[in-house]
């Protein structure tokens, strides 16, 4: 059984793939302002992404790892957006408190124009803080997202400064995108016939529930493949397709 194991992790796996990220390292705009806060606009080297910025500053002296961006008022708004062009699952992000202010902050996260998430509130009392939080707000959304990290409205007027620093997101296909992409099995229950359909060119293959591979091919389209030479029972079918993973039951009868 160890085999059908493993094509439950990789199909598991499967369902969220590594998407991009931006460290703000290789960005020059946000430090080019000296002490200023300013708006403006970059394209991630890494990521390829277009990232926003409004009332926003380099990290000065208070960095997560390397560089990254400052927010400083809610009321301004300061905040940072990431146009992301093909989908988006879970989207993260660090942060922690900037300067010694007093003041409570809390951030929320928008996406294409609607609240998220908000974070619980962190940076009350004076002093600096180096405690670094991660927030993760499951997105799931395809085609062309817009993720804004902002101030939550229930912050007042002040300054409030926050450092934002390693943002990545995932690409999950939902549940419509990921059928399409990968889930070439058509019908469960088979007789001497099984049906496949795919909009591109897939790998399937068939185990045994001793995870012993039975059956192996290549489907471009619709296609129906003769089974009748397998015996009746439980088999498992793993079909790949643009490196989605999904591993189907079926059974013979």
């Amino acid at each position: 059984m160890k085999k059908f194991y493993s094509l439950v992790a990789i199909a598991a796996a499967s369902l969220t793939f590594a998407q991009g990220s931006e460290t703000f390292e290789t960005q020059t705009i946000l430090s080019q302002s000296g002490n200023s806060y300013a708006d403006g606009s970059f394209q991630g080297e890494t990521s390829g992404v277009m990232v926003n910025f409004v009332h926003a500053r380099d990290q000065a002296e208070f960095p997560i790892s390397g560089k990254g961006i400052m927010l400083r008022r809610s009321d301004e708004p300061s905040s940072v957006e990431f146009v992301i062009p093909d989908g988006v699952g879970e989207f993260k992000f660090q942060y922690r408190k900037a300067f010694t202010s007093g003041t409570v902050r809390q951030l929320s996260v928008y996406v294409n124009g609607e609240l998220a998430d908000t974070t619980a509130e962190y940076g009350e009392g004076s002093g600096e803080q180096g405690q670094i939080y991660t927030f993760s707000v499951p997105v799931n959304k395809a085609g062309q997202v817009k993720v804004k990290i902002t101030y939550s409205d229930a912050m007042t007027v002040g300054n409030r400064q926050t450092t934002i620093d390693n943002v990545s997101w995932d690409k999950n296909l939902g549940v419509a995108d990921y059928t399409q992409a990968a889930k070439a099995i058509q019908n469960t229950v088979w007789t001497d016939t099984a049906s496949f359909s795919t909009k591109g060119n897939a790998k399937v293959e068939v185990y045994n529930v001793n995870g012993q591979l039975v059956k192996s091919l290549e489907v471009n389209g619709n296609k129906n493949v003769n089974v009748a030479d397998l015996a009746k029972g439980i088999y498992f079918v793993s079909s790949t397709q643009e490196g989605k993973t999904i591993t189907t039951k079926v059974v013979k009868k």
